[in-house]
């Protein structure tokens, strides 16, 4: 909610240095009318400039802050965006509403990193009772979100529309669309709650931050690198944190964090399962001990690395399919797909409405392949990125490479080759190379500290 960000601002406001930084208005206009977002068309206006003004100004520590919180959660929103065919711009949508608080609660009891009311998540199919509050579990909370989003543009067609529907409820979009005066967001504004009116300059806001933050000399302050490198298990029995604690040596304080849907700081039994969150280097101790100790005839535990994890999803069980999500890389041809995954070229233009056989670099496509085909990769002299695959589970690791012909240059014996298979934050990578500078992988390789780096991007790591 709104308020929340305004909350926000006035905590951090007190520890800010009083002379504020003059913003270059002119330049800020610029950059918004420059980017490209596919929720919004980013546009200058008074209230955007005002909630800049909190992020830039007023409450830069807080902001440091909020942008360090954001490795914890964007590559598990990113995923599920993906997975609904959603624009992975809908991110900012959590900053707007929590600022990137996962126990963030409103005025009117809106709760979590996405801000439901107890009903709107119950009938999301979320559990808010007094022992589990599934408006705080990060990932059935961000899924559940993106179910509502994608309810909401069904409805109106247009994401400025439904986004503000996501503040007000559909109805008063419906009531303000029906007194005439407009049939987009910035024509019927006036006719808005003044938040919901407020709302799409608050998310072009958090958009520009997440953008431009570094051209204002914003530092992420990133977070403990054991809420950083996370896994989730699927526990089905009862286990308090306590327990976890004394079998893990983490901190109770650190469970919660990672886990605050539960009231009681503990799982009860349940068929359903819940998801438990914990630093993936204690977690296979957890594993160990719910397989060792679950009751006769329950689930096997079931582990999913972290909130990276992209998931695999079964098309149909008599075809025995799976579909991928593909980066077309430079030079890539649909013959050279289809050969890869097993299937023809005409079927891949089905699958993506294609009317021909051009494609251009970066541009994903759907494609379905036999669960049981092994994928054909032939190595290109010269490649940025490989075909991004939907991996999924924790024993598909990333692989170390050799490099290309390309670069068999002098400094082969001074570096070695990174392939991502699955979102991965800067530090996960940094983490898998003990020694490694991450300001020196940064720079070599052209990256912004503030990027998740997408499934098939190739590094370059400098040898020790």
């Amino acid at each position: 909610m709104l308020t929340l960000l305004l909350c926000f601002s006035l905590e951090t406001q007190a520890k800010t240095v009083t002379n504020e930084i003059e913003l270059d208005e002119a330049e800020i206009t610029r950059r918004l009318h420059a980017m490209e977002n596919r929720v919004v068309k980013p546009r200058y206006d008074p209230v955007v400039m005002s909630y800049l003004r909190t992020y830039l100004v007023k409450g830069r520590e807080g902001t440091e802050q909020m942008l360090g919180r954001r490795f914890i959660y964007f590559p598990l929103f990113e995923d599920v965006l993906f997975q609904n065919d959603l624009p992975e711009e809908l991110k900012a949508l959590s900053i707007v509403e929590s600022a990137l608080h996962n126990r963030a609660i409103s005025r009117v009891g809106a709760m979590g990193l996405w801000q439901f009311m107890p009903p709107t998540g119950r009938s999301l199919g979320l559990q808010v009772d007094a022992n589990i509050d599934e408006r705080r579990d990060t990932r059935r909370s961000t899924e559940a979100a993106a179910v509502y989003l994608k309810k909401l543009y069904k409805e109106f067609s247009d994401w400025e529309l439904a986004i503000a529907a996501y503040n007000s409820g559909s109805g008063r979009v419906i009531r303000a669309l029906k007194r005439g005066r407009g049939t987009n967001y910035w024509a019927i504004r006036g006719d808005l709650p003044k938040e919901t009116a407020n709302y799409v300059p608050a998310f072009i806001a958090a958009s520009y931050l997440l953008e431009h933050f570094d051209k204002h000399g914003l530092t992420p302050k990133f977070p403990a690198e054991e809420l950083l490198l996370t896994t989730s298990i699927l526990v089905h029995q009862d286990l308090s944190f306590e327990q976890v604690a004394k079998l893990t040596g983490v901190s109770i304080e650190t469970i919660d964090f990672l886990n605050p849907a539960f009231n009681r700081k503990s799982i009860p039994a349940s068929a359903r399962g819940y998801y438990l969150t914990m630093p993936s280097k204690v977690m296979e101790k957890v594993r160990v001990y719910l397989e060792t100790n679950r009751p006769d005839g329950a689930v096997k535990p079931e582990l999913i690395t972290s909130m990276n994890a992209p998931k695999v999803r079964d098309v149909s069980a008599a075809s025995a399919l799976v579909e991928e999500s593909h980066e077309v890389s430079t030079g890539e041809t649909l013959e050279a797909l289809a050969k890869m995954y097993g299937c023809t070229v005409d079927k891949i233009k089905e699958w993506n409405k294609l009317d021909s056989t051009a494609v251009a670099p970066g541009q994903f496509l759907k494609i379905f392949r036999a669960k049981n085909w092994k994928l054909r990769v032939e190595r290109m002299e010269t490649f940025s990125l490989i075909p991004m695959l939907q991996l999924g589970l924790l024993e598909q690791e990333a692989k170390i490479v050799a490099p290309s012909a390309k670069d068999l240059a002098p400094e082969q014996e001074s570096f070695q080759y990174y392939v991502t298979t699955r979102p991965e934050s800067i530090f996960e990578i940094a983490d898998r190379f003990p020694g490694a500078n991450l300001q020196d992988i940064l720079k070599i390789n052209e990256l912004n500290s503030n990027r998740i780096i997408r499934a098939g991007t190739r590094l370059k790591i400098r040898k020790l």
